[in-house]
């Protein structure tokens, strides 16, 4: 193993964690080589239990691992533990030809010195959800990107520069002209709310005079704004109605949107989400993905006793075969469920099933 992480320059670097007990690290560590994969699995578990960022690097070597299982682990481990202290790791990750390693370093550059060389790099990738991750982070690095995306002829990434650049309060009357002149009328949107919130025409009399009529979309619209800035959408009343709505074909048409974008990310954005959306709705967008932060936004809705049984029922047996992390299990008994109701039965059943796939590995 120190072999491999010598050759891929990925020894050292990586924050020490006080948490973990050396010789306890040692135990897993030496595990995580056991010829029995049940082994190596307990010995993944545990560590991700403990939470130690210092037993990062030994989940590397995974990435080149013929098991998926053990592939996923490592680069959830990178999301999680990783402090931009070897950028090596993060242009290992952007080199890759697989599109989620990109994506996963889209995510964790900015926690680089600097990460503009990386993300920039990223702005040009094939893929349009790298490429909007990638020019998201760069602009919350720098705001001056902003006016490069702009001028970027992918729509998405124009959309998302206008409505940083506006939330910003940051942009100058020419970037006020090239907002309003855009093609698209989901760019010229950020600012027909920054106008609407003013009420203010007046503040730049040389704008088109029919801009603020359109305000109002239809739920495709809504959609594409969701993909490309989840907290501007969630602040824009005529979205907000369409994210209330239960209605099949709407419901549909909004879970494509999340699931293009990165609200998951945001816990402030989760919790907006989750004041505003719908039974039907919130259970779409939830439904597909693993990890931590589908977890923690899973378990908020469980929690929420607004929502019904039925809705928080589906919450906790969607996560059957999804490997549930022990967090998360733990964090069941604290929701309230009383006995025989549908919920209890939901969460007894997730954790009968965890307790059963655990055995088997």
């Amino acid at each position: 193993m120190r072999i491999w992480l010598e050759q891929h320059g990925c020894l050292g670097g990586v924050q020490a964690g006080p948490r973990y007990p050396s010789f306890m690290l040692t135990k897993e560590v030496t595990r995580l080589r056991d010829k029995d994969v049940r082994q190596r699995r307990r010995a993944v578990r545990k560590l991700f239990e403990d939470g130690d960022p210092s037993a990062l690097p030994h989940f590397l070597p995974f990435l080149e691992d013929d098991d998926e299982w053990f592939v996923k682990r490592a680069l959830l481990a990178i999301e999680r533990w990783y402090n931009g202290n070897d950028p090596r790791i993060a242009e290992s990750l952007a080199s890759s030809e697989i599109n989620e390693r990109r994506l996963l370093a889209a995510r964790i550059a900015p926690r680089l010195v600097s990460p503009g060389q990386i993300l920039r790099g990223l702005c040009e990738d094939n893929d349009a959800k790298i490429r909007l991750a990638a020019w998201s982070n760069l602009i919350r690095c720098d705001l001056l990107a902003a006016r490069e995306g702009l001028k970027n002829e992918d729509r998405a990434v124009r959309r998302l520069s206008a409505s940083e650049l506006i939330d910003s309060g940051k942009f100058s009357e020419e970037d006020v002209q090239t907002i309003a002149s855009d093609s698209s009328s989901a760019v010229r949107r950020a600012l027909i709310k920054r106008l609407g919130d003013n009420k203010g025409g007046d503040l730049y009399p040389d704008l088109p005079e029919n801009l603020l009529e359109e305000v109002d979309g239809s739920v495709e619209d809504a959609s594409r704004e969701i993909s490309v800035s989840p907290s501007s959408a969630l602040n824009t009343p005529w979205i907000r109605d369409f994210l209330r709505s239960a209605v099949p074909e709407v419901v549909t048409i909004l879970t494509a949107g999340f699931r293009g974008s990165s609200w998951l990310e945001n816990s402030d954005i989760v919790d907006s989400a989750l004041e505003i959306v719908s039974d039907p709705l919130l259970e779409r967008i939830l439904r597909r993905g693993k990890g931590i932060n589908v977890e923690a936004a899973c378990m908020k809705g469980i929690m929420d006793e607004k929502r019904s049984d039925a809705t928080r029922s589906r919450l906790v047996l969607d996560r059957i075969g999804r490997s549930p992390s022990p967090d998360f299990i733990s964090s069941l008994n604290s929701v309230n469920a009383p006995n025989g109701s549908e919920l209890a039965i939901a969460i007894s059943a997730l954790m009968i099933e965890t307790a059963r796939s655990d055995g088997g590995k």
